[in-house]
């Protein structure tokens, strides 16, 4: 058995246990699926792909909570490895062998550990909440904490997920833009109740996103601290975040970030996230370091339109991924319907992908009449995506998107 496994079996055995010995409610607080159909060759075939968490959670003032996630980047081929076996090796590889290992392991979508959390709420009778956590814990500045702590109306972009970055970043699938950090590793977090509208929080942990490039596993010995505030309002809302981690480099390393939401009450809404996700000191600080998304939001009746310009940052959750340098999208929706008020809308969006790396520039263009529907707890979306820049290939110029996921 492996170092992992020996580690892992214990622990999970310990959390059910502890978890058997209270009510505990299992749910899904994040599934997504979607299904691309294209034509190549005159063949039409459908792609799909997958991300889901499962969560198992009891217990309101001293509560555990385990997630496990799967996450497919092709479960067609995951169907197909899943029904095959591989015969034992008799001669060297090749390089073709090594490439047919490698993609029936990336396509393998095995159920995988990603947080066990335990809190303790108003211990002593005291205004706090102490959470100790292992695995990947909070996302800031995503604006998805706002219902689920305030009861607010989801403020969030939409402009993410599968529908918008099939291929993750840097083909991980798993690798998605949510928020500007998210904390990752083994610490505590405290967070002050006092007051109803302002809940200011602590992270202390040892860091495991930091991966090392040569053996794929986390670096070890790195320590980060955080300290993140939401303040919510009616019209209003802020969450700012700032933090470090050491030892790096040699003066560490720094993030920082700021999410803005301002709403009139008669259909003009703004969203802003602006922050460093990484910033080494003693470098230049350059704009690659920058994660930007801007959206402004105008409804006028069953008539809403929402922009969204989002520049890449380079570091993103402590990685570097060197094909994001100088990554813009543009997104322009026109929406008829309200899917929160009516359970249905629909539109037509334009999705411009700007990509000014140093080694090539290059754009891509959409056009894809949409439409969408909440059915108990699940969205649904459809697209018809057309790209009007393959005019010399009419049958391969459009492709059809169907995703489900979540919608509480």
């Amino acid at each position: 058995m492996s170092p992992r496994k020996n580690i892992l079996l214990p622990l999970l055995l310990l959390l059910f246990v502890s978890f058997y010995s209270f009510a505990a409610e299992l749910s899904v607080p994040s599934l997504e699926m979607a299904s691309t159909g294209t034509i190549t060759n005159g063949t039409f075939a459908l792609s799909s792909i997958a991300q889901a968490d499962i969560a198992l959670a009891g217990g309101y003032k001293y509560g555990g909570l385990l997630r496990l996630a799967f996450t497919s980047r092709d479960l067609e081929k995951t169907l197909g490895y899943g029904r095959t076996s591989i015969a034992p090796v008799t001669a060297s590889l090749t390089a073709a062998d090594y490439n047919a290992l490698l993609d029936r392991f990336n396509n393998l979508a095995a159920l995988q550990f990603r947080l066990a959390k335990v809190s303790a709420r108003q211990p002593f009778e005291l205004p706090i909440e102490m959470s100790y956590f292992i695995g990947y814990s909070d996302t800031f500045c995503s604006g998805d904490d706002f219902p689920l702590l305030f009861g607010s109306a989801p403020i969030g972009t939409e402009f993410k997920g599968f529908a918008y970055f099939p291929q993750g970043i840097g083909g991980n699938p798993a690798y998605q833009y949510n928020g500007i950090h998210e904390a990752i590793g083994t610490g505590f977090q405290l967070s002050l109740l006092a007051l109803k509208n302002i809940i200011p929080m602590l992270y202390l942990y040892q860091d495991s996103a930091f991966i090392n490039e040569t053996t794929g596993i986390p670096e070890s010995g790195r320590y980060s601290g955080d300290v993140r505030v939401l303040i919510n309002s009616q019209y209003i809302k802020f969450e700012v975040f700032a933090g470090a981690t050491f030892p790096y480099g040699d003066f560490g390393m720094y993030r920082g970030g700021l999410l803005a939401y301002f709403s009139t009450g008669m259909g003009a809404d703004f969203l802003a996230q602006v922050g460093i996700p990484g910033w080494e000191s003693g470098t230049d600080l350059k704009v690659d370091n920058l994660y930007f998304l801007f959206e402004p939001r105008l409804a006028i009746g069953l008539f809403a339109l929402h922009f969204t310009l989002f520049y890449h940052p380079v570091r993103y959750l402590q990685l570097v991924n060197t094909e994001e340098r100088g990554a813009t999208d543009i997104n322009a929706k026109l929406l008829i319907g309200d899917i929160y008020k009516y359970r249905v809308q629909g539109g037509l969006e334009s999705t411009l992908n700007l990509r000014s790396g140093t080694a090539s520039s290059s754009f891509a263009l959409r056009i894809s009449p949409f439409i969408s529907a909440v059915t108990e707890g699940i969205r649904w979306d459809l697209k018809i995506r057309v790209d009007p820049l393959k005019y010399t290939q009419p049958l391969e110029m459009a492709d059809i998107f169907i995703g489900v996921r979540t919608a509480y």
